[in-house]
């Protein structure tokens, strides 16, 4: 099946970023205690979105076996996706310290936004037989947003005027 694959490959793309986030976080160590508890909720929210994406990357994979043309599957799985995308971010809104910078960048609200946007057009069923398109977009959206919270976490890492 050619979404498989497309989902699969995701996955591991999502997996790789969590993994290199945690490489940079443990090579370049801070001794600042701001510094490494910013980089460490950084780190922290990153492999959250990345973890979150892999899994709606695969979840979806044992239901395409059954219907993998069905436009209802992937209208299904971006209201899902929708909801818990949402609370993720209500939650992180929530918790970030106005001490401290925030959690989440401008642009990964915007890409939020998108996600939003593309999500609940797919779940009105306007995608049509492109369902699955708008449903990819939203995966890719959150790897944009993953890759961009690695950036962060890498110039938490190594900013050496922080310290």
């Amino acid at each position: 099946m050619e979404h498989d694959d497309t989902l699969l490959t995701i996955a591991e793309i999502a997996i790789a970023l969590a993994g290199f986030a945690s490489l940079i976080s443990v090579i370049g160590r801070r001794s600042s205690d701001t510094a490494r508890a910013t980089g460490s909720l950084r780190l922290r929210l990153m492999l959250e979105v990345s973890f979150r994406n892999a899994a709606f990357a695969l979840l979806p994979l044992p239901f395409a076996q059954i219907a993998p043309a069905d436009p209802m599957l992937w209208r299904i799985f971006s209201g899902v996706y929708l909801v818990v995308t949402t609370i993720h971010v209500a939650i992180r809104l929530r918790t970030d310290d106005a001490d401290t910078e925030p959690l989440l960048t401008f642009p990964s609200l915007i890409l939020f936004g998108i996600t939003v946007l593309a999500s609940v057009a797919n779940v009105l069923g306007l995608g049509g037989a492109y369902a699955f398109s708008l449903y990819l977009t939203n995966i890719l959206l959150g790897i944009g947003s993953a890759g961009l919270m690695f950036l962060s976490v890498a110039a938490t890492v190594f900013d050496v005027d922080r310290s």
